[in-house]
């Protein structure tokens, strides 16, 4: 499931190469207008993948006979299984079912079946109207709520809820189990009525077709006995109707939950579900034991009980979650941490891997590992999260060999490379000075004199942009952070140039084009590429300069923030420069924007600033959940935003906010049987140990909420690190030979 958008696909990467993947030999091309056997054109492509192609077409068999409808495309041995089945039989499959189906069970209607070069070609009415997941994801901001509260839109909810357990009553009793019965498969129509799509997974119960049953389905959504392919039960279903009602009630994937005892489950469950009866019912659907699961009609009662109570006075049994003490957290981080030595989190040879998102080939079930050295998904994001838990006195030792693999890595990609790399904070070579120095700080590394060259050489880059991720101010964040290691004349002046530059850049409307060589003047407000970042970095310069031109440019730059906000009650939000919904995260959303006027509260003591700083933050729900759980965007980014905010503005309101973002990422945690204890923070199938999309700023987030006072926001110029660096205070720069 999707929510926003990431931050990586607007700013630059550092992915080494571009791989395209090429279409599949023997499929058609989807191109609009491109015929398709003898009756089809094809309109559109709906999912193109190495298991099978599906197209949106028109057909014209007669003067009255035409519309549109799906076609599902099955190349001849492609996804061949272990008995020699490839995606044809499950298309040839799929046509019997929709025969058997047809006038019984809501399921697109058979409309007809070819081959043509070698490819098999299914043809089924194409169901107007939009999927579940998706109409989740059309009202995931107001859709918890609503079903919390039971008002109009939740109630729809729960009908949506009883007319599948309805439709998936009808299909068991034509002996079918679905096997596939994800929040995608289901389809609401106009009219509000049910269908359900997809049934090449499906089971004959009489027939005891297919044989093998055919394998996988959607992970989160599949019981124990489906992944182990036992034989199918009608169970299998029930389990997958327990992931759904609880993916409406928190838009969080039920893959978050699964693979974990029935007793860890129930305290998941039980957090994200307030009402006793409903929670119980979803942790019976999903209980590892089939003969434990409940017949659909006792669901449905549960349901329809809670619907109706809505307007009388009955009282409901609320849960009782579990809530993790400070020990348990600290027993947590270091379990975690443990699991950064594994073959989880780290090629064995290679060390730390990231998930190169611009790689499109690979199997779509598993990460497509490339190795970086950036602070953002590489290496150095990595090392700074293990620096900054062995400066509050956890056992990092486990993890030694594989900061040397990074340490190499940076050597090989950054240090010894012949050709420009990127000077960015986030995604290049100011980043990993601000790592090694904040390493050295904290004791993770030993001083070395060369490392002194590798900061120094890693700071002189130009740079054109002006952003805190990937221009000057992110490169002004670093030499400050690298100062007390470093003294040279030259890095000191760049810091003073940066604010210069800024300055006189400065619209007099307080804003800055952002980039100037586009034909639309843009003006992001966000943190990690906008105004706000701008801002920020020049807060952290006056509060280390005591700069009043810095301050004022800060100032005017808040102002234009202000005149741009929009305001509904306590709440404030800056929406899109489209004019679409205001993304809410830390990057590019309210949260990065009200950490500027966080910081321009802290420095002024302006009332105003602190009023719009809450009011960012209060655009949040006060006990809102969500699928993400990233630094980028997510609950661990806005988790230490919100931790600045109780310590600047002193409102205990934003520690209890802190206190439940902990919670629910710690009831998101993962084991894995052999490796350990890890998380799933954005989308992908496997985790991955970065810092701003990754396992590392999960573990930051929790390690600061344990030792507030100790731990900063990440790349903070004050990160509260006090001990005496092992080194002299001011090392005399010895340029590279």
């Amino acid at each position: 499931m999707r929510e926003d958008k990431s931050i990586t696909t607007i700013i630059n990467s550092e992915a080494e190469e571009n791989i395209s993947e090429e279409t599949p030999k023997g499929k058609v091309v989807k191109k609009s207008g491109q015929r398709i056997g003898f009756n089809y054109i094809i309109y559109k492509s709906l999912k193109e993948s190495q298991k099978n192609d599906v197209m949106k077409c028109f057909y014209i068999k007669g003067l009255f006979n035409f519309g549109t409808c799906v076609i599902k495309e099955g190349t001849l041995g492609d996804s061949k299984d272990k008995h020699g089945r490839d995606i044809k039989d499950r298309l040839v499959w799929q046509k019997e079912l929709h025969e058997k189906l047809q006038g019984k069970v809501r399921v697109p209607r058979y409309l007809g079946s070819f081959e043509e070069n070698g490819n098999y070609y299914l043809v089924i009415e194409r169901i107007k109207g939009e999927s579940l997941v998706h109409m989740f994801k059309k009202h995931n901001k107001e859709l918890r709520e609503s079903v919390i509260t039971r008002n109009k839109l939740g109630r729809k909810f729960l009908g949506y809820i009883l007319k599948i357990i309805d439709l998936m009553d009808e299909l068991h009793k034509n002996n079918v189990v679905h096997r596939d019965a994800s929040s995608n498969n289901f389809m609401i129509t106009p009219g509000g009525k049910i269908a359900l799509i997809d049934l090449e997974l499906s089971y004959s119960i009489d027939q005891q077709l297919p044989s093998p049953p055919f394998q996988l389905g959607t992970h989160g959504f599949m019981s124990p006995q489906q992944i182990a392919t036992l034989t199918p039960t009608v169970q299998d279903d029930i389990f997958a109707l327990g992931a759904n009602i609880f993916q409406m009630w928190t838009y969080i994937s039920p893959s978050k939950i699964v693979d974990t005892t029935y007793e860890k489950l129930v305290k998941k469950i039980n957090f994200f579900i307030p009402d006793q009866k409903v929670a119980d019912i979803v942790t019976q659907c999903m209980h590892p034991d089939p003969d434990e699961r409940p017949a659909l009609q006792a669901i449905r009662k549960i349901i329809h009980e809670y619907k109706a109570d809505h307007n009388t006075k009955i009282h409901r049994t609320q849960s009782h979650p579990h809530l993790y003490d400070r020990q348990e957290v600290l027993e947590i981080i270091q379990k975690s941490i443990n699991t950064y030595s594994t073959p989880l989190l780290a090629d064995p040879e290679k060390g730390w891997f990231a998930d190169n998102m611009r790689d499109a080939s690979g199997d779509k079930d598993k990460i497509n590992k490339a190795w970086f050295g950036s602070f953002h998904q590489g290496v150095a994001g990595v090392i700074y999260m293990l620096s900054k838990a062995k400066y509050v006195g956890m056992n990092v030792d486990v993890t030694s060999p594989f900061v040397q693999k990074g340490l190499d890595l940076i050597e090989q990609k950054y240090i010894n490379r012949k050709y420009s790399t990127s000077p960015s904070l986030h995604f290049g070579s100011s980043g990993i000075a601000a790592t090694i120095t904040t390493a050295i700080h904290t004791g993770l590394l030993e001083f070395q004199p060369k490392y002194t060259d590798w900061i120094y050489a890693l700071l002189e880059k130009e740079n054109e942009d002006l952003n805190i991720f990937n221009g000057i101010c992110g490169q002004g964040i670093a030499n400050m952070i690298c100062t007390p290691l470093i003294s040279d004349k030259q890095l000191s002046e760049k810091i003073h140039d940066y604010v210069q530059q800024l300055l006189s850049l400065q619209q007099e409307d307080g804003s800055w084009i952002i980039f100037p060589k586009s034909k639309k003047k843009k003006v992001p407000k966000g943190f990690g590429t906008g105004i706000s970042g701008i801002i920020y970095f020049l807060l952290e310069y006056a509060k280390r300069f005591n700069d009043e031109q810095a301050i004022l440019g800060a100032e005017r730059g808040l102002e234009w923030l202000i005149g741009k906000a929009s305001r509904h009650k306590e709440r404030i939000c800056w929406p899109s420069n489209s004019g679409k919904e205001p993304n809410t995260w830390w990057t590019i959303g309210n949260a990065g924007i009200a950490l500027a006027f966080i910081k321009g509260y802290a420095l002024t003591n302006n009332l105003k600033y602190k009023k719009f700083a809450a009011g960012g933050l209060y655009y949040h729900k006060e006990k809102g959940v969500n699928n993400s759980l990233s630094q980028t965007n997510g609950l661990s980014g806005l988790g230490e935003i919100y931790l600045d905010a109780y310590q600047v503005l002193k409102d205990p309101i934003w520690l209890q906010r802190a206190d439940w973002v902990a919670q629910n990422v710690l009831h998101l945690l993962k084991i894995h049987p052999t490796h350990g204890i890890y998380w799933l923070t954005e989308h992908e199938k496997q985790p991955a140990p970065s810092f701003m999309t990754g396992n590392s700023g999960v573990l930051h987030f929790l390690l600061r909420y344990c030792y507030p006072d100790k731990i900063g926001i990440p790349l903070s110029v004050y990160n509260h690190i006090e001990t005496e660096i092992q080194t002299p205070k001011f090392i005399t720069h010895i340029p590279i030979s």
